[in-house]
C-alpha cells in the first residue's frame, strides 16, 4: 500500500491509497470517479503508445526519431507558432513550454486564460483576499459556492470542508453553513441540509445581486424594496445575514461567474464586495478560492508569472518577451499562427467550432497521451507519461498551493514525460540551428 497525490482535479487529495502489484495498480482507496477516471488512463484503449504522422486521412506509426525531425521541420518552416495546453502537465514541464516557445519566438498560452486567469487579470486591478482550503477547514463556519458545482466538478471538495472538525471548531457539519446560489439547481443542491441556503437567483444577474449587497450589505436593517436577481426579501436577509455575522466566511468562484454581465465584470464587484465585508464586518473574514477544473491550470499562472513577469498569453520575438494584448482566442480568431503545439488538452472538442476550424486550417503538433478530437485532425502526434502517476512533479493546487507529485509505475515503453520531451525538442533545434 502506497499513499500517493491524485491528479483528476485541481484539488489534489494526498490521501489516496494504491495498491501495486509490480509495475501494475490493483486497487485505489479514497479516489472519486475522476480521480479513478485519471488512474484509468493508465491502460485505457485509447491511450496512445507510438509517435503518429498524417498522411492524408489516416496515421502512420513512426519511430522516435523520424518523429523529432519532423517537429524540428515543421517549426523551422513556422514564422508563427502556437503553444496552448499545459494546464495537466507538471509546472517543471510548464518551464520547459516557455523555454521552447522563447526559442521558437511563438505565442504561448494555456488553458486557465480562458477558465481561472480571467479572475486573476481582475485582481491585477482590485486585489483580492484569498486563503487556503486548510484555513478554509480549520476556520469555515459559512461556505458559498457562487457559480460552481463543486458535486461535479471537485468532487471530494465539499466532504474535506465540509465534513472535517478542523483545529479551531468543537463540532463540524452541525455548525458549518452552505449556501449555493446558481440559476439552476445542480447536483450540489443535494448535500444541502436544515441549516443550508438554496438561493436560485436568475441567470447573468450576479452583478445585480453583487452590486445590492455592495451597497447595503453592511447597513444595519437595511434591505432592497424590491426582490432582486430573483431573490425576495427574506432570501436575501439571510444571504445578507451570514455574510455579515459569520466568523470565517469562504467564497468557493466557478464558471458562471467569468462572462462580463450587464456590461459589467461579476469578478470585481465580488472583489469589492469582499473588500467592503472585511473593512467593515468587525466579527469575521471573507475570502475567495478560485475553483478551476485541471489539476494544474494555476500552475502556469505561477510558472509564468515567477519566470517573466506576465502571468499568461506570452508573446516573444528575438528570444524575448514583447508587449502584446493577444490571447489565445484572439490569435486563432485572426488565424494569427502557422503552426500549433498543442500539450495535453483538446481545443477541437472544447473550442467554438469557428475557432476549431480555424485551428485546424493549420498544421498540428499534439503532445498528448491519450486519443481526442484533436488527436484526429493532428499532422504530428507526440505521446508521453502520465503526469503524476508515470512521472515526478509539482503542481499548484487551486488554493495556490504547491503540492508534489510522486511517481507511482513506471510509464509503458519507456514513454518520456513532458518535461523531458520538450526538452529533447530544445535540444534538437538547437543541433539543427548549430549544424551538429
Amino acid at each position: 500500500m502506497e499513499k500517493i497525490t491524485c491528479t483528476g482535479c485541481s484539488l489534489l487529495c494526498d490521501d489516496i491509497i494504491v495498491k501495486k502489484d509490480g509495475s501494475n495498480i490493483e486497487e485505489i482507496i479514497g479516489a472519486c470517479l475522476k480521480g479513478v477516471e485519471r488512474f484509468e488512463m493508465i491502460s485505457s484503449k485509447h491511450r496512445v503508445l507510438k509517435p503518429y504522422i498524417r498522411d492524408g486521412d489516416s496515421l502512420e506509426e513512426i519511430d522516435w526519431d523520424t518523429a523529432l525531425n519532423k517537429v524540428v521541420e515543421l517549426i523551422n518552416k513556422s514564422n508563427n507558432p502556437l503553444l496552448y495546453g499545459f494546464s495537466n502537465t507538471t509546472c517543471e514541464a510548464q518551464l520547459k513550454a516557455i523555454e521552447l516557445a522563447r526559442e521558437i519566438n511563438g505565442f504561448i498560452d494555456s488553458n486557465s486564460t480562458i477558465c481561472q486567469g480571467k479572475a486573476l487579470n481582475v485582481a491585477k486591478e482590485t486585489g483580492f483576499t484569498t486563503s487556503t482550503l486548510t484555513e478554509v477547514i480549520n476556520k469555515s463556519d459559512v461556505m458559498i459556492l457562487w457559480g460552481f458545482n463543486a458535486v461535479e466538478s471537485i468532487p471530494r471538495l465539499l466532504n474535506k470542508i465540509l465534513f472535517s472538525r478542523g483545529k479551531f471548531r468543537m463540532t463540524g457539519r452541525e455548525i458549518k453553513t452552505i449556501i449555493i446560489l446558481d440559476p439552476i439547481k445542480t447536483d450540489s443542491f443535494n448535500v444541502m441540509g436544515p441549516r443550508d441556503i438554496a438561493l436560485l437567483i436568475e441567470p447573468d444577474k450576479d452583478i445585480e445581486l453583487i452590486e445590492t449587497l455592495k451597497e447595503i450589505c453592511c447597513t444595519e436593517n437595511a434591505l432592497p424594496s424590491n426582490e432582486v436577481a430573483g431573490l425576495d426579501k427574506d432570501d436575501f436577509k439571510r444571504l445578507q445575514t451570514n455574510l455579515t455575522n459569520s466568523e470565517y466566511i469562504s467564497i468557493f468562484v466557478g464558471q458562471g461567474l467569468l462572462k462580463n454581465q450587464e456590461g459589467k465584470n461579476p469578478l470585481k464587484s465580488l472583489f469589492e464586495l469582499i473588500d467592503i465585508i472585511n473593512e467593515r464586518n468587525k466579527k469575521g473574514r471573507a475570502s475567495i478560492i478560485l475553483a478551476g477544473g485541471h489539476f494544474n491550470m494555476m500552475g502556469f499562472e505561477h510558472v509564468a508569472l515567477s519566470n517573466t513577469g506576465q502571468n499568461q498569453s506570452l508573446s516573444f520575438n528575438n528570444h524575448q518577451l514583447i508587449e502584446s494584448q493577444e490571447t489565445i482566442i484572439s490569435k486563432i480568431e485572426n488565424k494569427d499562427f502557422d503552426l500549433s503545439i498543442i500539450l495535453g488538452t483538446d481545443p477541437i472538442s472544447h473550442l467554438p467550432m469557428r475557432l476549431s476550424k480555424k485551428l485546424a486550417s493549420k498544421p498540428i503538433i499534439l503532445i498528448d497521451n491519450s486519443r481526442s478530437g484533436t488527436y484526429l485532425i493532428a499532422d504530428l502526434i507526440l505521446p508521453t507519461s502520465i503526469s503524476g502517476l508515470e512521472t515526478d512533479g509539482t503542481a499548484i493546487r487551486l488554493d495556490n498551493v504547491p503540492i508534489k507529485l510522486k511517481k507511482v509505475i513506471d510509464a509503458p515503453q519507456n514513454l518520456l514525460s513532458d518535461e523531458d520531451l520538450l526538452n529533447k525538442i530544445i535540444e534538437k533545434l538547437r543541433e539543427k540551428r548549430e549544424g551538429i
